[in-house]
C-alpha cells in the first residue's frame, strides 16, 4: 500500500532524476503548489525553509574550482622553479611547498564543518578531499622539504570552539587529517542522508582505495590513526612520532547539545569524543561497508597483511576467514603475486599439506623476487617430518640456483674467467701466502686480464643512429643500465619491480635467504657442502678474500654493477664461514684423536719407543656437521681469515 501513495511514487521518481531535472521540477511544479494549498500548511513549509536558512546561514563555501585553480597555479610555479634552479642555482621550492600545503590545511576545517555540522554537500566534500589527497601525493616526490614541514590543522565549530588540533611534522602526515574528516563525513551521511546517497558510500570508498590504497580504508575506522595491529611497528616508523593530536572536551558541546547523548569511551578506538549518539550509532554500518570494500580488494589482490587486517577488524573472525579462504582459492593461482600471497597466508596459518600441494602444482609461477614467500613456506613444511625431504629438496635447488645466478652476473663483468691461462695464473696466486711479496700486484694484473673489454666510444654517426632507435653494435646493455637513476626515484614503486628484477636483481638477499634457511633447517649439511664444492669448482677465486676484494673494487664505481658486488660479498662471506667451521671441526677432531692416543698409551704403561707423529690426512679432514669435505691445503691456497 505504501508504494501506491502519491508521495512514495513521487519520491522514487525524484530520486531517479538527474540533479538538473530535480531542480527544474522543484522550481516549475512544487514551488507553485504553495499558492494552492491551505495557508497553515503553506506557513508550515515556509517555517521549515526559514529554519534551514538560519541553520546554514554561515555555511563555508567549498569552491573546488577556485581551489584547483589556486593549487594548480602553485604547482606550475613549482615546475618552473625547478627549471630555473638548474641555471640560477637558487630555488623557492620550500616556500612554494609551504604555501601549497598551508592552503590545503586551512581548507580542511571548512570541509569538516560542512559535512559534520551542516550535514550537506557530502559528495562535493568527498571530491574536495580527493583533490587534497591527490595534491599531497603529487608534491610528495620532493622528500626533504615536504617531510620536514611543520603543519598545524585545527577543526572548529561554526561557533569558533575547537574540536581537534593536529600538530604535524611532515606534510605527508596530513593524510591522517583527511581520513579523520572522511570518517565524520561517512557517519554524518549515514545518519542524515537519503537512501540514494547512502548507496553511493561504497563507490566513494572505492575511490579512496584507488587513490590511497586499502590501508586508508582501515585507518578511516580509527580516524586516521595507525591500526592497533600495526602499533608494534611505531618504533621503526619515524613519521609516527611526528604527529600530535590534542582535543578539548570542554569544546565538544554547545548550548543545543545533549551532553548525556555523547559517546565518550577512551578505551574504544573506533569512536570519537565529539560524536552525538545519532552519529556514534552509525559506526557499525560504516564498519561493515569498509569491511566489504576491503574484501573486494582481497578478491583482486590478496595479501597476508590484508588477511590479518580483515581478521582483526571483523566481529566474526571465523566467518570472515571462511569467506577469505574461498576467495583465495579462486584467485590464488591466477598470477605470481596472488600465488606468493597464498603461500604467505598458508604459512601463517600453518597449513603444511596445502603448501606442499601448491608447490607441487604451481611452483613455476614464482619469480626470483618471491624468494621470501617461498622461504617462509619451506620453513613451515620443514617442521613436519612428512614433508621434510621435500623442504630440503627445495632448499638445495634454490640455494644452487641463487649461487649460479650470482656466478652468471660475475661472468658478465669478468668474461675471461674461464680462459685457461687465467685459470693457471689464479692457481699460482692461490699458492702464495696472504702477505707474500708480489701477490697483490699479480692479483691486480689477473683481474685486469679477466675483465670484460669495454666498448670503444661510438663515432658521431653511430651515436646519432642510436638516438633514432637503431641498435649500436657491441654495446653492452647492462653496462650503463639506468644511467639517470630512474629506478632510484621511487624505490617503493611496484610498477618498477620488473625493471629492478632485470637491471638490479636482489642476488645477495636471495642467496642469504636460502643460506639462512639451510642453516636453520636440520639435515641440510649435505646440501651446504654440495654448494660449497660447486662454488670452489666454478669460482675458485672465492678461496682468497683479497682476490674477491680486488674484483669488487673494479666494479664499485659502476652503479649498475653494485648488485654484482653485493652478490660477490655474500658468496665470499658464505665460503669464509664454511672454511672457519671446517677448520674448527678439523682442530677438534685432531684434538680428540690426540687425547685418545694419549689415553691409550697411558693405559698400556710406559714405553721406551720414541713418540710417533700423528698421521696426517691429505687435504681437508674436517666435517661440517659430521659430513666429510675436502678442505684447504698448505700455503696460501685458502684464506682462513
Amino acid at each position: 500500500m505504501a508504494g501506491s501513495i502519491p508521495s512514495s511514487k513521487f519520491a522514487a521518481i525524484y530520486d531517479a532524476l538527474p540533479a538538473d531535472a530535480q531542480q527544474a521540477l522543484v522550481e516549475k511544479h512544487l514551488i507553485p503548489l504553495l499558492n494552492s494549498v491551505e495557508k497553515p500548511r503553506a506557513r508550515k513549509v515556509l517555517s521549515a525553509a526559514t529554519s534551514l536558512q538560519r541553520r546554514h546561514a554561515k555555511i563555508p563555501v567549498l569552491d573546488l574550482r577556485a581551489k584547483k585553480y589556486e593549487i594548480n597555479a602553485l604547482l606550475d610555479e613549482l615546475h618552473r622553479d625547478a627549471k630555473r634552479s638548474f641555471i640560477k642555482d637558487r630555488s623557492h621550492r620550500s616556500d612554494l611547498l609551504t604555501e601549497t600545503v598551508d592552503s590545503l590545511a586551512e581548507w580542511l576545517s571548512d570541509i569538516w564543518s560542512v559535512v559534520y555540522e551542516h550535514n550537506v554537500e557530502f559528495l562535493h566534500a568527498h571530491k574536495c578531499l580527493l583533490f587534497a589527497a591527490s595534491t599531497l601525493e603529487h608534491i610528495g616526490s620532493g622528500r626533504c622539504p615536504f617531510t620536514n614541514m611543520y603543519v598545524s590543522v585545527t577543526l572548529k565549530r561554526k561557533s569558533g570552539k575547537r574540536i581537534k588540533t593536529f600538530e604535524i611534522n611532515g606534510a605527508h602526515n596530513l593524510e591522517e587529517v583527511l581520513l579523520f574528516i572522511w570518517r565524520d563525513l561517512f557517519l554524518s551521511l549515514l545518519a542524515t542522508g537519503g537512501e540514494k546517497l547512502k548507496r553511493q558510500v561504497s563507490e566513494m570508498l572505492e575511490e579512496i582505495e584507488d587513490l590511497m590504497g586499502w590501508t586508508a580504508l582501515e585507518r578511516i575506522l580509527y580516524g586516521g590513526r595507525k591500526c592497533p595491529h600495526d602499533l608494534h611497528d611505531d618504533d621503526d616508523d619515524p613519521d609516527y612520532a611526528d604527529l600530535t593530536e590534542t582535543e578539548d572536551e570542554d569544546d565538544y558541546f554547545t548550548e543545543d547539545d545533549d551532553h548525556d547523548s555523547f559517546f565518550d569511551d577512551p578505551e574504544e578506538p573506533y569512536y570519537g569524543n565529539h560524536w552525538s549518539h545519532r552519529i556514534s550509532t552509525q559506526m557499525w554500518p560504516l564498519r561493515k561497508l569498509i569491511q566489504t570494500a576491503m574484501v573486494n580488494v582481497f578478491k583482486k589482490m590478496p595479501s597476508l597483511r590484508l588477511w590479518n587486517a580483515l581478521y582483526t577488524a571483523s566481529s566474526d573472525p571465523a566467518l570472515v576467514e571462511g569467506q577469505l579462504r574461498e576467495h583465495l582459492q579462486a584467485v590464488g593461482t591466477s598470477c605470481a603475486d596472488s600465488f606468493a600471497a597464498m603461500l604467505d597466508i598458508y604459512a601463517f596459518e600453518g597449513l603444511k599439506d596445502d603448501i606442499v600441494s601448491l608447490l607441487d602444482s604451481h611452483m613455476h609461477l614464482l619469480r626470483p623476487r618471491d624468494a621470501p614467500s617461498l622461504q617462509v613456506a619451506v620453513t613451515t613444511i620443514a617442521e613436519d617430518q612428512t614433508h621434510h625431504a621435500r623442504a630440503v629438496q627445495i632448499i638445495e635447488k634454490e640455494l644452487l640456483d641463487s649461487a649460479r645466478a650470482i656466478r652468471a652476473a660475475v661472468f658478465s663483468s669478468f668474461s675471461q674467467l674461464d680462459d685457461s691461462g687465467n685459470k693457471g695464473e689464479l692457481t699460482e696466486i692461490l699458492k702464495l701466502r696472504s702477505h707474500a711479496n708480489g701477490r697483490q700486484e699479480r692479483i691486480e694484473h689477473w683481474v685486469d686480464s679477466i675483465s670484460t673489454p669495454s666498448t670503444a666510444a661510438a663515432n658521431p654517426m653511430a651515436f646519432a643512429a642510436m638516438m633514432f632507435g637503431f641498435p649500436l653494435p657491441g654495446l653492452d646493455p647492462g653496462e650503463d643500465a639506468d644511467p639517470l637513476g630512474y629506478l632510484d626515484m621511487d624505490p617503493n614503486d611496484p610498477d618498477l619491480e620488473d625493471l629492478r628484477e632485470e637491471f638490479r636483481p636482489q642476488l645477495k638477499q636471495r642467496f642469504e635467504v636460502w643460506s639462512d634457511t639451510a642453516t636453520a633447517t636440520r639435515g641440510t649439511h649435505t646440501i651446504v657442502n654440495k654448494v660449497y664444492r660447486e662454488l670452489m669448482d666454478t669460482m675458485p677465486f672465492l678461496r682468497a678474500s683479497d682476490v674477491v676484494d680486488e674484483m669488487i673494487a673494479r666494479l664499485a664505481d659502476k652503479p649498475s654493477k653494485h648488485f654484482v658486488c653485493d652478490g660477490l660479498e655474500s658468496l665470499s662471506a658464505f665460503a669464509k664461514t664454511l672454511r672457519r667451521r671446517m677448520a674448527e671441526q678439523k682442530r677438534r677432531k685432531e684434538g680428540k684423536t690426540t687425547r685418545a692416543a694419549q689415553a691409550a698409551s697411558t693405559s698400556a704403561g710406559p714405553s721406551t719407543a720414541p713418540p710417533q707423529p700423528p698421521v696426517l690426512i691429505p687435504g681437508f679432514a674436517a666435517f661440517f656437521n659430521g659430513a666429510g669435505l675436502g678442505g684447504p691445503g698448505s700455503g696460501g691456497m685458502e684464506d682462513v681469515d
